[in-house]
């Protein structure tokens, strides 16, 4: 089997390469198990100070989970059973980093969408490049913005984490910046030198961020950030308040003429399944906590139509057509949701602590 992750030891460093060019990295549960297995291997190796996670492509360091995979296993099993080993998989692998007991640093370039940033914000350090397109994308699937994106999209506010979770907007590396979902910033050129001289650094935190600071630029400049005063007023309330909010105000800029589209196109149950889980429920307690919620919702997600659609529309026949059902944001029964958050005692992260 061609082998779509390398993992290489050099110097005080084990590296996690995605191998995977032309899928843009998109994680496949091979590819999950394998990083989670060499990360567990290399906390006990005490010739391994700390951990680089970085991609082979110029194009992308993860365009998220491998979504067509955990279809597939769905159409095997229409009650969407065999599919949450996929998510448990995933969601174990980002608890595993984000509780790791060594610094794990992501060298993030081009696109960076959904699991990847499941990968790159829950470690130590997540350092971007100026070439990024950044986004939780998921309500054009039928899904919704999850590996703990409850916890991160709330640090700019509430507000904003609503924009980039019901619309999907894509931003750079000044608004992620900015927005608090990447760290520091280093032109893609230089990445290469910079992970060479991290692979030799001591393993401190504040000799990883010395041999970073040499790199670093200030990152390009902030464009959706100057909308937040607009941001903030648009979206609060329900969501059909904020669907009139951003219809009323679609003239305003082209952002906002984009939000409406995305709000009239994308998957209805999502958009009130993210608002739900921003602005309705309150903050998990731990990244651990947020994902046992993911997954409870995402195994109730992948069961719905939706998610096989909205793959179907975007990734596999790409004909940007997918038939929601319901297909009116205004239609969602209110117990609908209720139903989706309610907790399943079958459905749960056995081995997540």
């Amino acid at each position: 089997m061609l082998k779509l992750v390398q993992f290489l030891k050099i110097g005080n460093a084990g590296i996690i390469e995605l191998d995977r060019p032309d899928a843009l990295n998109a994680l496949n549960i091979e590819m999950v198990e394998l990083m989670a297995e060499h990360l567990k291997l290399w906390e006990k190796d005490k010739t391994v100070g700390h951990v680089i996670i970085c991609s082979s492509s110029g194009k992308a360091f993860c365009s998220g989970g491998d979504v067509r995979q955990a279809v597939s296993f769905i159409k095997k099993d229409p009650e969407g059973l065999s599919a949450e080993p996929y998510f448990r998989a995933e969601y174990s692998l980002d608890v595993i980093i984000a509780t790791y007991s060594k610094p794990i640093i992501s060298l993030v370039n081009g696109v960076v969408m959904g699991g990847g940033l499941g990968l790159c914000r829950n470690g130590s350090i997540t350092v971007v490049s100026e070439t990024i397109k950044c986004a939780m994308p998921e309500t054009a699937i039928g899904l919704f913005p999850d590996v703990g994106a409850s916890l991160f999209l709330r640090l700019p506010g509430v507000s904003i984490g609503l924009m980039l979770g019901m619309t999907g907007q894509v931003i750079g590396a000044g608004d992620a910046i900015h927005w608090q979902i990447a760290d520091r910033c280093v032109p893609f050129k230089s990445f290469n030198k910079m992970k060479k001289e991290l692979c030799f650094s001591r393993s401190e935190h504040n000799s990883i961020e010395n041999v970073i600071g040499n790199f670093e630029i200030s990152p390009t400049e902030t464009i959706l950030a100057k909308q937040e005063d607009l941001i903030r007023k648009l979206f609060q309330g329900s969501v059909l308040q904020i669907v009139k909010n951003v219809k009323q105000s679609r003239v305003v800029n082209e952002y906002v003429e984009g939000w409406y589209k995305a709000l009239s196109t994308r998957c209805p149950t999502s958009i009130h399944v993210i608002h739900h889980l921003l602005s309705v429920l309150p903050p998990s307690n731990s990244l651990s906590e947020a994902l046992h919620m993911d997954f409870q919702i995402a195994c109730k997600m992948m069961r719905r139509d939706d998610f096989s659609e909205g793959v179907r529309a975007v990734l596999i026949d790409k004909d940007y057509s997918p038939i929601w059902s319901p297909d009116k944001i205004d239609s969602i029964p209110e117990n609908e949701i209720e139903n989706i958050f309610q907790f399943d005692q079958s459905l749960r992260m056995y081995d997540i602590k």
